[in-house]
């Protein structure tokens, strides 16, 4: 942990996970999409959908594949294990419908957000699809908050590729490096991004995970509260 902490101009946030309850969402949007599809939702079917599309996810930071892959191999990958006979790409185009309608927030994250825009510029980064990151994030309460949003899937490369940094800080109008502050849950997109690209990192960490031989971040957190403390130099 450094004991000089630098004064910030910008922040950037991830979206998922560190200010949206993507859990939450897309509990709801798998909920709506298979009722519409006449397949009983369960729990299990919700960690079998999480585990093949958290390492189709692994695949696409590393540019292995793509997000059009991605989208509809998912659904082709869960049906085939669960015995499921669905068209994958129907059942993805009503689920990513569904999902960009799901706004809500992790607790406290528009108290946050509120309280450090009136001192920081913020911009908002995400390895999201398109059609799904943009109506949320347009209808949410935070929309106010953010200077832009970086989305990969409109860009063409992901978090932690430089390229998306690259983006991202022609967006702010270049500033330096060590007036940059990346925060983030994810250690293999945004803590890597951030230490790739050579800024200053905090791990949201609610979870109390232990680091995985990731690069290290400059700075933990379980709460979101803690950011003030960091960017003020308290």
């Amino acid at each position: 942990m450094k004991t000089n902490r630098p004064r910030y101009r910008w922040l950037i946030f991830d979206a998922d996970g560190t200010l949206f309850d993507f859990r939450l969402g897309e509990t709801i949007a798998l909920q709506q999409t298979t009722r519409m599809h006449d397949v009983a939702y369960s729990s299990d079917l919700h960690e079998s959908y999480s585990a093949i599309s958290a390492e189709l996810w692994r695949q696409f930071e590393l540019g292995e594949i793509s997000l059009m892959h991605l989208r509809v191999v998912r659904f082709e990958r869960l049906f085939a294990e669960l015995g499921i006979d669905l068209e994958a790409e129907s059942f993805n185009l009503d689920f990513m419908e569904a999902l960009g309608q799901q706004r809500q927030l992790l607790p406290g994250a528009e108290a946050v957000v509120r309280d450090l825009s009136s001192r920081f510029q913020l911009l908002l980064a995400t390895n999201g699809i398109a059609v799904v990151q943009r109506p949320r994030f347009a209808n949410s309460s935070i929309r106010r908050y953010f200077e832009d949003v970086v989305i990969s899937d409109e860009i063409g490369v992901a978090k932690p590729q430089t390229g998306f940094m690259e983006e991202a800080f022609s967006r702010m109008g270049e500033p330096r490096k060590s007036e940059v502050l990346m925060i983030g849950d994810s250690l293999s997109s945004d803590i890597a991004g951030g230490v790739n690209f050579g800024v200053d990192t905090c791990w949201f960490n609610p979870n109390g995970l232990a680091l995985d031989g990731s690069p290290k971040p400059t700075y933990e957190i379980a709460d979101l509260t803690e950011i003030d403390a960091i960017v003020s130099g308290v």
